[in-house]
């Protein structure tokens, strides 16, 4: 029996999974290798932050899909593949061998060193529960009329999402404390490439948060109260959230993969490794040509194309090429109930919006979610 072992919980290995649970059950062993038998959906990560959604209701239960497609879950991470002898070892030493692998791993993010600021990264997202859930405490812990300075690094969509999160679930938290938000990016304007009206919108919520914006800071490095820009320029803070751009993990590298300059895994169209054959890479991990935006809408348009390409690839019979789409759907939440979407160069807000982004997460969620008896 041939040996597919899917490493990572991500947004296309729950297609893969999904697929195999909707199809006859091949002469196939599928083990999947995860930290957690929970993944966050990266869509409804930043309803979490604001509060809008448990941990749990924002999560793809990876242990009840595996149950569903006959797949086995091994807890643990994976330190070291050997690609050319088709073996990986797990961090707990345990080795296991396959015919095929699937690598959807998602980024993480790697700040700057620190001399006390404290800093929370935003990536990788199974870290961040417990991260968010320890600020929690601290910011309900401060004395009555305490004034609490934040800054979040980084002006894409993860960053201002981000801000307009944390700037209403603070105030939840911590009524009593007196918050104030500045966020730090390195452009001159910001999401440059969404539709202008739906900057302007943005920028608006920005103003009317109270969430002042540095142009044109480059975070390099974390002082013990504040966070420093390239030009020297010091950003006072009690607390850095780092949403900077998307970085590999190490593990592609380590193995020997054929990386792009920032350690992303090659692969061709078909989303299969350059260097090795028998390897396929998905999501955020991959590097394709030419490169894609790292955002969980291109990882789940991959998921089909991956789930019949690993199939194909151990029937023997011919895969089918990722096609990237040319524009795709940016729904951002602005806080509370209420987002702004931007399509080419479309662009609206409202709480519909916002009733428009839940229920195609809602939706998305709800195929993974559900039980053989739904």
């Amino acid at each position: 029996m041939k040996k597919l072992i899917l490493v990572g919980a991500g947004h296309a290995h729950a297609r893969v999974l999904l697929d195999m649970s909707q199809r006859a059950r091949a002469e196939v062993d599928v083990l999947l290798v995860n930290p957690a038998p929970l993944a966050p959906y990266s869509g409804m990560v930043p309803g979490w932050l604001a509060g809008h959604y448990d941990w749990e209701a924002c999560c793809i239960d990876f242990a009840r899909l595996c149950q569903r497609s006959g797949a086995r879950l091994r807890l643990g991470a994976v330190r070291l593949i050997d690609p050319d002898k088709r073996v990986l070892w797990l961090d707990s030493g345990q080795q296991f061998e396959y015919d095929v692998l699937s690598i959807d791993i998602g980024s993480t993010a790697f700040p700057p060193d620190t001399a006390g600021l404290p800093v929370m990264p935003l990536r990788p997202l199974g870290a961040l529960e417990a991260r968010w859930e320890d600020l929690r405490g601290r910011v309900a812990g401060l004395p009555f009329d305490a004034e609490f300075t934040v800054v979040v690094v980084g002006g894409g969509a993860a960053g201002v999402e981000t801000a307009l999160a944390a700037r209403r679930q603070l105030a939840l938290w911590a009524p009593h404390v007196r918050f104030t938000f500045i966020l730090g990016t390195r452009s001159d304007t910001l999401l440059a490439a969404l539709a202008d009206g739906a900057s302007r919108k943005i920028a608006t919520h920005l103003r009317k948060n109270g969430i002042r914006v540095a142009h044109r800071f480059v975070a390099t490095r974390f002082d013990t109260d504040a966070v420093v820009s390239l030009d020297g320029r010091r950003l006072a803070a009690d607390l850095a959230l780092w949403a900077g751009g998307a970085q590999a993990h190490s593990l592609p590298a380590v193995s020997k993969l054929a990386c792009d300059a920032d350690g992303f895994i090659r692969v061709d169209n078909y989303l299969r490794s350059v260097s090795h054959p028998d390897i396929f890479a998905a999501g955020d991990c991959a590097s394709l040509a030419p490169a894609l935006p790292k955002a969980g809408v291109f990882a789940v348009r991959m998921g089909p194309v991956l789930a019949h390409n690993l199939r194909a690839h151990l029937l023997g019979v011919p895969l089918r090429p990722y096609l990237a789409q040319r524009r795709h759907l940016v729904l951002l939440g602005t806080g509370g109930e209420h987002a702004v979407a931007s399509w080419g160069p479309f662009a609206w807000q409202g709480k519909w919006v916002w009733q428009w982004k839940k229920w195609i997460d809602l939706r998305f969620l709800k195929q993974y979610n559900r039980t053989d008896t739904e």
